[in-house]
């Protein structure tokens, strides 16, 4: 792990020499990143003004989640959605030879490697909001509050990023997978909203199966003093970590590689 360490460190210090390469580009993507997290604060808001009543979420506690939201997703779109959107690449042409053959644990290298450090203004931004959501609201959560409420952060950044490798290996079942990462991302989409917008039952399956609610609107709710089995979604992530090592090893004897 230490040796990974070093060659990720590495990996990232190459990233930000890159975008240093191209400071237009990464700016125009910061840019767009962070308008993007800005605009959508608007339907969150026009539906928290809307069910405030029926519900109980005002104004200030959805920005909250949005922020809390954008934050976690910059990190997302930095570290590791750049990865998985190439593995349907690897796969088709060939190219995952070029990582086999490297003296590293192969998956981590292909969930790792590439990163966009531009896109981390997201998460500036993103806690800003917060920030300024939780003023508004009155919220003077303490330290044990704001601890829990990152690890719960933690938990739904590792949760949906192992759904989203998940669905990126179906590319060595399928032809071609690359649509996935448009689902995955219109799933994720999910966490901006407070779980009290939606039914039961899709409330269960955004706090299991598509952990999206676990990204922003359950930390939120850590801050305003609700409570949450924080050691079932422990044990949840470790089993679904499980799972996407298997997956991994299962899926790669389908690989033909390029020769």
């Amino acid at each position: 792990m230490r040796r990974f360490a070093r060659l990720w460190w590495s990996c990232f210090v190459q990233a930000i020499r890159r975008d240093l390469q191209f400071r237009s580009q990464t700016i125009i993507t910061a840019v767009s990143s962070t308008t993007e997290l800005i605009l959508g604060v608007i339907p969150v808001l026009i539906l928290a003004d809307v069910s405030a009543t029926a519900v109980g979420w005002n104004g200030p506690l959805t920005l909250v989640v949005v922020g809390l939201y954008g934050a976690c997703t910059g990190l997302m779109d930095c570290f590791v959605a750049p990865n998985v959107r190439r593995i349907d690449g690897y796969v088709r042409r060939g190219e995952l030879d070029l990582i086999l053959i490297r003296p590293v644990n192969a998956q981590l290298y292909a969930t790792l490697r590439w990163m966009e450090p531009a896109e981390l203004g997201r998460v500036v931004t993103g806690l800003g909001l917060a920030v300024a959501g939780a003023h508004a609201a009155h919220l003077s959560p303490s330290p044990g509050l704001l601890l829990v409420a990152l690890l719960w952060m933690a938990i739904g950044f590792v949760g949906f990023s192992l759904l989203w490798a998940n669905l990126a290996y179906l590319a060595f079942w399928v032809d071609s997978a690359e649509p996935v990462n448009e689902v995955a991302q219109q799933l994720r989409e999910a966490g901006k909203y407070p779980l009290a917008y939606f039914p039961k039952t899709v409330q269960l399956i955004l706090a299991t199966i598509v952990p999206a609610g676990l990204i922003a609107a359950v930390p939120t709710g850590v801050l305003t003093g609700s409570t949450a089995a924080i050691s079932l979604a422990i044990l949840l992530l470790a089993a679904g970590f499980t799972l996407t090592v298997v997956h991994w090893r299962v899926a790669g004897r389908r690989y033909s590689s390029a020769s």
